[in-house]
């Protein structure tokens, strides 16, 4: 049973000290709980995360003791410092400040795999049309699938197909995987989606003795045509967002210092603020910021290759 199976080696170096700890002290205490996180051990697999399912809940649960003890202290403090009526309330900040600290601390320690499995499947969206031609390339020199893995696992770089080819080349020549079994394992520790498609679609043509070649031919067709209709849905929203800018950052902060002018004129303040410093506060704080909150929003709309 995965519940009850001690840490091997590789996995005690790849996780810290304080990890090993939680582990040791409480993974007798948590059999009951392993059962009921299993949406969480498919994205710590999916993430790829370098952890054992049940060191990551041990340490989670705690995390979550600490910050719940932390958030006691910083309650008494607040109850020593502030008088609260009714009393009775201040002796209830305490534990309701821990509890809160330590569900918060719970819950986003197990919302962050699920972070980690997005960020993996977008890299993988975006890596794929660049990586399919090289696999078309290397069959079409007539390379196995085997060693068409090999061949990126070579690669030094850290993009995530080839931390993925490097994963299916140590279970075949150090865990003694067969090449089938290895893809599907990596399968299994992928988001679903075009990727995973396309590990089935080798996988299939190779038990089927199809034509490598041909297979990942069509399938780099079928992606860069994606590639190029999602590039042209990107340059179609960056034109709005062009012309939000333009309305935003240009047009509003010139119509308003002009009002802003012109009421000057007439009454120093408005609603009881003075124009002067309005006038300030839309030149120094809310033209940067907007101007920063378009640059973060061009950011996420623009792919990263």
């Amino acid at each position: 049973m995965s519940l009850t199976r001690p840490m091997s080696k590789s996995q005690k170096e790849s996780v810290g000290t304080v990890h090993i700890f939680s582990y040791k002290l409480l993974n007798d205490h948590l059999k009951s709980l392993y059962p009921k996180l299993k949406t969480l051990e498919k994205s710590i697999k999916q993430a790829m995360m370098p952890i054992p399912f049940e060191v990551y809940v041990s340490s989670m649960v705690f995390f979550s003791i600490i910050a719940g003890f932390c958030g006691g202290i910083i309650g008494f403090i607040s109850t020593q410092l502030i008088v609260i009526q009714p009393e009775i309330i201040s002796y209830l900040v305490p534990v309701i400040s821990g509890l809160s600290l330590m569900a918060m601390t719970f819950g986003i320690l197990q919302l962050i795999p699920k972070l980690k499995v997005k960020t993996r499947a977008s890299k993988l969206a975006e890596e794929i049309p660049h990586f399919i031609g090289y696999m078309s390339t290397l069959a079409s020199s007539g390379l196995t699938l085997e060693g068409i893995f090999k061949a990126i696992a070579k690669e030094e770089t850290e993009e995530e197909i080839v931390k993925d080819a490097r994963f299916i080349t140590r279970n075949i020549e150090i865990l003694g995987m067969d090449l089938i079994t290895a893809i599907k394992d990596l399968i299994h520790r992928s988001p679903s989606g075009p990727y995973s498609e396309l590990l089935e679609g080798a996988i299939v043509t190779v038990q089927s003795g199809g034509d490598l070649k041909e297979y990942f031919n069509a399938t780099a067709k079928v992606q860069l045509e994606e590639k190029k209709n999602l590039l042209k849905k990107t340059t179609e929203s960056l034109g709005t967002v062009a012309e939000i800018y333009t309305i935003l950052l240009i047009v509003f902060p010139l119509l308003a210092v002009i009002m802003l002018s012109i009421m000057a004129i007439m009454s120093p303040s408005l609603a009881g603020f003075d124009l002067i410093t309005l006038m300030n506060i839309l030149t120094f704080a809310v033209i940067p910021l907007s101007g920063v909150l378009m640059l973060i929003m061009m950011d996420t709309m623009v792919p990263k290759r």
